[in-house]
């Protein structure tokens, strides 16, 4: 067998060509795997993302869409001398009947040599005793071929070969694969012989860190699919034989250019099972209908771990009570999307408030008025090892391929984790808080994705993630500063409610409720009491001063008042702009307020 000492570096023979004449060009991941197994310094490559996806091939004048293996043994592989493919559920498989054959011939020399009988009984299934055969045949056949093109081994379901699992939990198998792997990436002998293996994983958090971080390792990303992708995809023949031949006006309300935008999101197979649901059903392919499927896709492949909002069109920051200094704020921000000035946006907004005082409701009429799609967070953790990051790394290649889009995160603080982690996760919270870190910071994603944390202790947000750049930009929401808002509450809660509000009903509300720092929740829960005792009284719509005391009179909040001072102190300290303070705090020194929350966290600590 031909060595080659340790400091070396031998180019593979068998090189990949990005724009291969008679094939389609690389793009995206494509050029980037192509790059770096040329260079030569690799034999070990990992490629995670969105591996279930369909990938265009050419023949001859025909672009049809295939699983990967299919797109990599056709566009990346299709003159290598072997191809392989292993899976703990199939075992060793071949490329092509030829390639099974010549690796049988050789099987049975090696069965006379070393006294065993895998010609008769198939390779062994297990990486474990498959492992040392398969390098005894890559060296093998290097020494005897000229003009060698090569090997390459793809392995499916890498993560249940070597997880993600400690140490000390690590089977003996586990730690023997990790061992192999480890010894394939680091070997010249094996860029030497110019074999090349592949693992194709969902997610690299689900394979062992000893790998992922090994300097001989490539990981390669596969993201979902971009514009000129999907443009590709939806003018191929494909499109045309789905629907019988039928021209794509006679079935949708949009042409194959119209359709891009609105299936950004999507990867291209659940673009193929939007349409054919439409087209097979004898449903034109309308704007609700896109809309509709779209939301169901994204939502089943991110595993009902975000929701979205659509945004309504007879909602708008109108609707807000109060808020003043944010609505205008959050209009500016809104003008500039509107009108396409995404290079002064801000990355991320953070919205602090005590609870009750209307930071969801507030965001929601934005996006509106930002005609965006709001795509909310929900609890992504999970107990099983590699499972958090796995659907993290889903959301957030949602959210890269979706824009425009605003994200949405309530109880930022407990979403995005801490830099620190936990000691009992296994550094779970530290890996997602890096790569939220990372992607919110990642400053070529200005204007196509704008990020809304809320929270009512942002002292408990990682100082990473309010600097600039991130969620530098701070608009703290406050409950009612003096008679003029708590009457502007109840105007406006009452119009959403149809109570009409006479003048002895406003008179009571200044002179008995203007003092108190009230919000949209507390006003509509009075309301809706007064309300109710009208009903009670056969008054369905009079709503009576009496009606409106009694309410006032028997409401009690059952808030701790030292955890909502606390709360308060701690939006008017995160705040990045005076103009969005109240005015009692807008001059307050920030010494003293700092000092006052200290003792109302004490206070509140010891309750």
């Amino acid at each position: 067998m031909n060595t080659a000492p340790e400091s070396s570096t031998i180019p593979m023979a068998t090189k990949t060509d990005p724009a291969a004449p008679g094939r389609l060009p690389l793009r995206g991941w494509g050029i980037e795997l192509a790059r770096r197994w040329n260079s030569g310094t690799y034999s070990l490559f990992v490629l995670h993302g969105n591996i279930f996806d369909v990938f265009p091939v050419q023949c001859g004048k025909t672009v049809s869409y295939v699983p990967l293996k299919t797109f990599l043994a056709q566009r990346f592989f299709p003159e290598r001398e072997y191809l392989l493919f292993y899976d703990i559920g199939d075992g060793l498989t071949f490329g092509s009947g030829e390639m099974q054959k010549k690796f049988f011939e050789w099987l049975e020399v090696y069965d006379e040599v070393e006294n065993t009988s895998f010609h008769q009984q198939g390779p062994p299934r297990d990486l474990i005793r498959l492992g040392p055969l398969l390098r005894r045949f890559f060296a093998r056949m290097t020494e005897e071929k000229n003009g060698w093109r090569g090997i390459t081994l793809i392995i499916d379901f890498p993560e249940k070969l070597i997880p993600p699992a400690e140490e000390a939990g690590a089977s003996v198998e586990e730690r023997m694969n990790l061992v192999t792997m480890l010894k394939w990436a680091a070997s010249p002998a094996m860029r030497q012989m110019d074999v090349g293996v592949l693992l194709v994983t969902e997610s690299a958090s689900k394979l062992h860190a000893d790998l992922l971080q090994n300097p001989h390792v490539a990981q390669v990303r596969i993201d979902l699919p971009d514009g000129e992708d999907r443009l590709r995809f939806l003018q191929s023949g494909w499109v045309e034989t789905l629907a019988g031949g039928k021209a794509i006006s006679e079935w949708s309300d949009f042409s194959a250019t119209d359709l891009v935008p609105r299936t950004a999101g999507l990867n291209l197979l659940r673009i193929q099972h939007l349409l054919a649901e439409a087209v097979r059903n004898g449903i034109r392919l309308s704007a609700e209908h896109v809309a509709i499927g779209k939301k169901r896709l994204i939502e089943e492949y991110c595993q009902g771990l975000v929701r979205f909002k659509d945004p309504k069109p007879d909602v708008s920051l109108d609707r807000v009570a109060t808020h003043t200094a944010a609505k205008q704020k959050l209009r500016e921000l809104a003008w500039l999307i509107k009108n396409n000035k995404t290079e002064v946006l801000e990355r991320g907004i953070l919205v602090p408030g005590r609870v009750g005082v209307g930071k969801s409701f507030l965001i929601d009429c934005f996006a509106s008025e930002c005609a965006l799609p709001v795509m909310e967070m929900a609890e992504f953790r999970s107990k099983w090892v590699g499972d958090t990051e796995r659907q993290q790394m889903r959301i957030l290649m949602t959210i890269r391929a979706l824009g425009p889009v605003i994200v949405v995160v309530d109880e930022a603080d407990a979403v995005f984790g801490s830099r620190e982690g936990g000691d009992d996760d296994g550094g779970v919270s530290g890996r997602v808080f890096a790569a939220f870190a990372a992607h919110i910071g990642d400053s070529t994603l200005r204007g196509r994705e704008l990020w809304v944390a809320m929270t009512s202790r942002p002292d408990l947000l990682a100082i990473d993630m309010k600097r600039q750049g991130r969620f530098g930009l701070c608009v703290p929401l406050f409950p009612a500063q003096g008679p003029d808002d708590v009457l502007e509450l109840f105007n406006t809660v009452a119009r959403v409610k149809k109570i009409k509000l006479d003048d002895a009903i406003k008179k009571y509300i200044c002179e008995n409720l203007g003092a108190r720092p009230l919000t949209g929740s507390d006003v509509e829960s009075i309301l809706i009491r007064a309300k109710e005792r009208a009903v009670l009284a056969k008054r369905d719509e009079d709503v009576q001063l009496a009606d409106l005391e009694e309410a006032v009179t028997s409401f009690i909040d059952p808030l701790d008042p030292n955890l909502l001072a606390l709360q308060e102190l701690d939006a008017v300290l995160s705040c990045s702009d005076r103009r969005y303070l109240p005015e009692r705090y807008q001059k307050a020194d920030r010494a003293q307020l700092m000092e006052l929350f200290a003792r109302a966290k004490l206070q509140v600590g010891k309750r």
